[in-house]
C-alpha cells in the first residue's frame, strides 16, 4: 500500500513539474512573440499593394530618367523591335515621364499598317511551326500550338526519337512536354481550372528553347520536373518503338503522361500563367529571364499584379531591384505571420501546461483524501462507533 502511495505521489509531482515547465515556456513564448508583434506594428506598417507600387515607381523613376528612356526606345526601333520599344513607353507612362512625341509617332507607325501586317504573318507562321519566336505574335502562335497539345506531341516525338537513337536529350523540354500532355487532360477535366499552370508550362518550355531561363532556375525547375514525370519510366515505355513512328511515340507519351503527378509543377508554374494573364505571354517570358528560383518567381508574380504590363520593361531597366523591393515587403509580412504563429503556439503551450498541472493537482487531491481515509479516518471511525454505542 505504501509503495502504491509513494508511486502515485511521485507521478503526481512529476506531472506537476512538467505542467509548470510547459506553462513557463508557453508564457515566455507568448510574451516574446507578443512583444515582437507590437514592435513590428510600431516600427513597421505592413505594406499594401499600393505601398509596394509607390516604392517600385520611385525606384524605377530614379533608375530611368527621360534621357535613358528615349535612348532605349530609339534603339529598339532601330533594331526592328517595336514590342521592346513599347515596354519602355509603358514604363514612361507608369512613372509619368514625358516622351518625345516624334518617338511615339515612329513607334505607332511601326506597329500599324502593312509593316506590322507583314511582320505579324511571318513571325506567326514561324512560331506555330517551330514552337520558337522572339516577338509577341510568334510567341502567341507557339503557345497556341502547345495548348492544343500539338506542340507537346511534336516536342515529345522529337526528344523521344533522340532518346531511342542514343543522342543527347533535352530532359527539361521532354519533361515539360510530358507534363503538358498530362495537364492538357487536366485542363479539360477541370473546365479550364488548370489553364494558368498549363500556360505556365508552355511558356517555360518556350523560354527553355529560346534560352530565356536563368541557369539557377533551370536547374531548380529541372529537378522538380524530373521528379514528377519519371524519366526512366518514359525511356522504358518508348524503348521498342522506332524513332520515326511519331504516332506510336505520341500514344506511348499519352499513356505515360496519365500517371504523371504534376501537383508540385502546377503550383510553381501557375505563377507563370498568372504573370502571363496580367501582362502578355511575350512579356511573361521576359519576366522569366530575371527569375533565379521559386521565391523570385513568386515575387515576380506579385510585382506583375501590382504594376501590370509595365513590369517587364521595369525589369529590363532595373534588373532584380523590382524583385528585391517586393521581397522586402514579403519578409516583413512573413515575420509578422511567424510572430503570430509563435504567440498562438505559446498560448497553447501555456494552456496545456496549466491543464496538466491542474490534472496533477486533482490527482494529488484524490491521493490525499485516500490517505486520510486510510489513516486518520480509520482511527476516528472506532471512536465514533464507541461514542455512539455509549450514548445508546
Amino acid at each position: 500500500m505504501l509503495t502504491k502511495v509513494a508511486t502515485q505521489s511521485q507521478g503526481g509531482n512529476r506531472h506537476t513539474r512538467s505542467g509548470r515547465k510547459l506553462m513557463v515556456i508557453g508564457l515566455l513564448a507568448t510574451v516574446i512573440a507578443a512583444g515582437f508583434i507590437m514592435y513590428l506594428n510600431v516600427t513597421t506598417r505592413q505594406p499594401t499593394d499600393d505601398d509596394i507600387r509607390a516604392d517600385l515607381i520611385a525606384m524605377i523613376r530614379e533608375a530611368a530618367p527621360r534621357e535613358r528612356l528615349e535612348k532605349e526606345i530609339a534603339s529598339a526601333l532601330d533594331q526592328d523591335a517595336p514590342e521592346q520599344a513599347e515596354e519602355y513607353i509603358e514604363v514612361a507612362d507608369l512613372i509619368g515621364v514625358p516622351i518625345d512625341p516624334a518617338l511615339r509617332a515612329r513607334w505607332a507607325e511601326e506597329t500599324s499598317g502593312w509593316r506590322a501586317a507583314a511582320r505579324t504573318t511571318k513571325r506567326a507562321a514561324k512560331g506555330f511551326v517551330t514552337g520558337e519566336s522572339e516577338d509577341p505574335v510568334g510567341i502567341a502562335a507557339a503557345l497556341a500550338s502547345d495548348l492544343t497539345m500539338v506542340g507537346d506531341v511534336r516536342d515529345l516525338a522529337g526528344q523521344a526519337s533522340r532518346m531511342i537513337k542514343g543522342e543527347a536529350v533535352d530532359k527539361l523540354t521532354l519533361g515539360l512536354s510530358l507534363a503538358g500532355v498530362a495537364m492538357t487532360a487536366g485542363t479539360v477535366v477541370t473546365a479550364g481550372g488548370a489553364l494558368p499552370a498549363k500556360v505556365g508550362i508552355s511558356l517555360a518550355k518556350l523560354a527553355r528553347k529560346m534560352g530565356r531561363l536563368t541557369v539557377k532556375f533551370q536547374a531548380e525547375f529541372g529537378r522538380l520536373v524530373s521528379k514528377a514525370v519519371n524519366m526512366p519510366g518514359f525511356r522504358e515505355a518508348v524503348r521498342d518503338i522506332s524513332w520515326y513512328r511519331v504516332d506510336e511515340l505520341a500514344s506511348a507519351a499519352r499513356r505515360h503522361a496519365a500517371a504523371v503527378n504534376t501537383n508540385e509543377v502546377q503550383k510553381v508554374l501557375t505563377s507563370v500563367g498568372e504573370i502571363s494573364k496580367v501582362t502578355t505571354p511575350a512579356k511573361a517570358l521576359r519576366v522569366l529571364s530575371h527569375v533565379d528560383d521559386v521565391n523570385d518567381l513568386q515575387n515576380a508574380e506579385r510585382a506583375a499584379k501590382v504594376l501590370g504590363k509595365p513590369v517587364s520593361g521595369a525589369l529590363r531597366l532595373t534588373g532584380k531591384k523590382v524583385l528585391a523591393t517586393v521581397a522586402h515587403a514579403t519578409k516583413i509580412s512573413a515575420a509578422m505571420i511567424g510572430a503570430v504563429i509563435a504567440a498562438v503556439l505559446g498560448a497553447l503551450s501555456f494552456l496545456f501546461g496549466a491543464l496538466t498541472a491542474l490534472i496533477a493537482v486533482l490527482r494529488l487531491g484524490k491521493l490525499a483524501r485516500w490517505i486520510f481515509r486510510n489513516t486518520v479516518g480509520r482511527l476516528l471511525r472506532p471512536r465514533a462507533r464507541a461514542s455512539s454505542e455509549g450514548i445508546s
